[in-house]
């Protein structure tokens, strides 16, 4: 069941990670507190303040206008990423990552997660640090 997950971060396409980071350090406070390269060469970086997570990443394949600033995707904490996606498959979410993906460069030992369509579109990342 995915009900009552703590929420992890909001993450955020931009076309300057540079700028975009530092606007929300300098001007909001807020601290860059990890990055990586995503499989696909996206660079990502996460950032905390106000009690609030994100993850502003600048995607390889570039980021249109309708897109620029605009919520990407919504992330929660899996304890057991096996099960939460079986859970997802079997209830018939639909999943826009393909399935579960790996990310060895985040964090200390890598992550895995993945993300599900909600009924108004937008993306839902269920991620478990390894």
């Amino acid at each position: 069941m995915l009900k009552n997950r703590k929420h992890d971060h909001i993450g955020l396409a931009t076309d300057d990670i540079d700028a975009t980071v530092a606007w929300y350090t300098e001007v909001l406070g807020f601290e860059l507190y990890g990055e990586c390269i995503a499989p696909d060469g996206t660079p990502c970086k996460f950032l905390r303040g106000n009690g609030i997570n994100y993850e502003v990443f600048q995607p390889v394949s570039g980021v249109g206008e309708s897109v620029r600033g605009k919520i990407d995707h919504i992330s929660f904490v899996s304890d057991d990423i096996e099960k939460d996606y079986e859970y997802s498959v079997k209830m018939g979410y639909p999943c826009t990552t393909g399935g579960i993906q790996d990310m060895e460069s985040a964090w200390e030992n890598g992550c895995r997660y993945f993300k599900i369509k909600s009924p108004t579109g937008e993306e839902i990342e269920f991620d478990q640090i390894l």
